[in-house]
């Protein structure tokens, strides 16, 4: 694995940040809390840093489930592949899906990266998520487009990666009025956080009829640098 000095010592590191969470605590409020929380996205964003160096290829099989108005469902499937020869842009290598436009980086299955100068971030709470200790971000895109969301972000106080990402797309594509998604990470074949499910909702606007839809994604058969998650 092709690791900076950096992101190892930073990820290395194995002191306790104890938190005092009674309310929200806006970024730059306080001199302690700023500190909180910048250890915080320091941790965070060297996890997610390590993932997208450590990867050299991946597979995954990815199956989709959509509920369909006559109360059925509809049920696809697809085997995706990252490579780094190829820009780690998705590659579809067999699929029934018709996918959207996009480039589907790694990104999208490691966790986004938050930049305290494309978001604004709140250190809300610590609780339990899907039985993981987390720390609840709240996050506000500075930067307005497909890519950034409005909403929360749990961070595992242990990993420290992803665990869960909720919100909504900051600026939909046209002609989408609204993108709803909720993402659930666990730990992958290297150690770090992958993405397990992805649930989403999708609004149209007055140009589609304000048509709504729903669809549930999976992540399964992991394959990271040759190596397969038992």
């Amino acid at each position: 694995m092709r690791v900076s000095t950096r992101v190892a010592r930073i990820l290395g590191a194995t002191a306790v940040f104890a938190l005092a969470c009674a309310a929200p605590t806006p970024v730059g409020a306080l001199d302690a809390s700023q500190e909180r929380l910048a250890s915080i996205l320091e941790r965070y964003n060297a996890a997610i840093d390590l993932a997208t160096q450590s990867v050299d290829s991946l597979r995954v099989v990815q199956h989709m489930v959509e509920p369909q108005p006559d109360g059925g469902e509809r049920s696809a499937r697809a085997v995706l592949v990252y490579e780094r020869s190829r820009g780690m842009t998705r590659r579809v290598i067999t699929s029934n899906l018709s996918y959207p436009a996009g480039d589907y980086t790694l990104a999208s299955l490691v966790g986004p990266g938050l930049d305290p100068s494309e978001y604004r971030i709140v250190l809300e709470a610590e609780e339990d998520v899907e039985g993981v200790p987390c720390y609840r971000l709240g996050v506000t895109a500075l930067s307005r487009d497909v890519s950034h969301i409005d909403g929360t972000v749990w961070v595992s106080r242990e990993s420290p990666g992803p665990v869960r990402v909720v919100g909504l797309v900051a600026d939909p594509p046209f002609p989408l009025a609204e993108i709803r998604l909720d993402k659930r990470f666990g730990p992958g074949p290297l150690g770090f956080a992958v993405l397990r499910c992805h649930a989403g909702e999708v609004r149209a606007g007055i140009v589609l009829g304000r048509k709504k839809g729903a669809r549930t994604i999976t992540y399964a058969g992991y394959v990271v640098n040759g190596v397969a998650e038992e």
